[in-house]
């Protein structure tokens, strides 16, 4: 049997379809902040909570039927493309129609699922958090107005007019409220930059989970990984021979690989193609994976 090698499946149409649903839903919650007037009654603030919790939820509901959907799309993407590259079917085509969902199938993409709409929920429960906290702090800082004036005292009073104007509550929604996520490394995202980041590496994710189950499944342990001549120090891996889950002695695993975050790191775009033994695969792509080996302590170590 040959060895057939698909391109990287492309998302960005859908990835697309859910970074829509945040735009829309900031746009609307930067209308609500942006003419909060600062005369706004107590009454109004509830109202505006309310609003705010509504937009959100209506998120969410989007972001997990999305999840639901494109998970599932790109797990199965990866199941035919494993079983196009074993020459189990001619086409991509053909290999969805013999797809089955065993339990272990049902069971990662459940995983695959709950994960990344869990991370998106976090990024949206902070966004809301920092915008309610914001329209009180429009609400305290007019009722401050208000009692400053009583007593003619007009520079501190201009101070927070100025805060309260549609150019200050837009810096202050930029610097407060629109950071969904502060990193580890101190890095902040605001919303819709996370989701993308998320989405983009949760797609990959599980296509490649989708690979790797239909490998085990057939009793397959060895992947290629995929070329798109890759600038950053994924290109020190394009065109190796992996183990997928560490059952063939001799090879890099995927755990391992991954575990360096130097290749399918977040947003990275590399695949795997699946292999019944490395002596099936044409000379160029044995040759390539000679290579990548011969330096591979130095790439792993960071030497390169």
């Amino acid at each position: 049997m040959s060895f057939r090698e698909l391109p990287t499946p492309n998302y960005e149409r859908d990835e697309r379809k859910l970074l829509n649903y945040y735009k829309r839903a900031l746009k609307e919650l930067s209308q609500i902040v942006q003419n909060l007037a600062y005369d706004i009654e107590f009454v109004q603030h509830e109202s505006l909570m309310q609003q705010i919790a509504l937009i959100l939820q209506e998120l969410d509901a989007s972001t997990k039927e999305w999840c639901e959907e494109m998970i599932l799309k790109a797990f199965k993407d990866g199941q035919a493309q494993a079983l196009v590259s074993l020459d189990e079917a001619k086409n991509m085509n053909e290999a969805w129609q013999l797809l089955t969902m065993s339990l272990l199938a049902k069971e990662q993409v459940e995983a695959l699922i709950d994960d990344t709409y869990t991370d998106l929920l976090q990024a949206t429960k902070n966004t809301e958090r920092k915008v309610k906290q914001l329209v009180r702090s429009v609400v305290s800082d007019t009722m401050r107005m208000r009692a400053i004036q009583q007593y003619g005292t007009r520079t501190m009073t201009n101070e927070i007019v100025n805060k309260l104007t549609k150019k200050g509550l837009s810096e202050r929604l930029e610097s407060e409220a629109w950071v969904g996520i502060v990193d580890k490394a101190g890095r902040r995202w605001n919303l819709s930059t996370y989701a993308q980041m998320v989405v983009r590496t949760k797609l990959m994710q599980a296509n490649f989970e989708g690979a790797r189950v239909e490998s085990i499944e057939r009793g397959i342990d060895l992947a290629v990984i995929s070329s798109h001549g890759a600038k950053d120090a994924c290109r020190h891996f394009e065109g190796m021979v992996i183990s997928l889950n560490g059952l063939t002695k001799g090879f890099k695993t995927y755990a391992e690989l991954r575990a360096s975050r130097k290749i399918f790191h977040p947003c990275c775009r590399h695949k795997v193609s699946p292999i019944r033994d490395i002596e099936l695969l044409p000379d160029r792509y044995k040759k390539k994976h000679e290579e990548q080996m011969q330096n591979i302590e130095k790439t792993l170590n960071g030497n390169r």
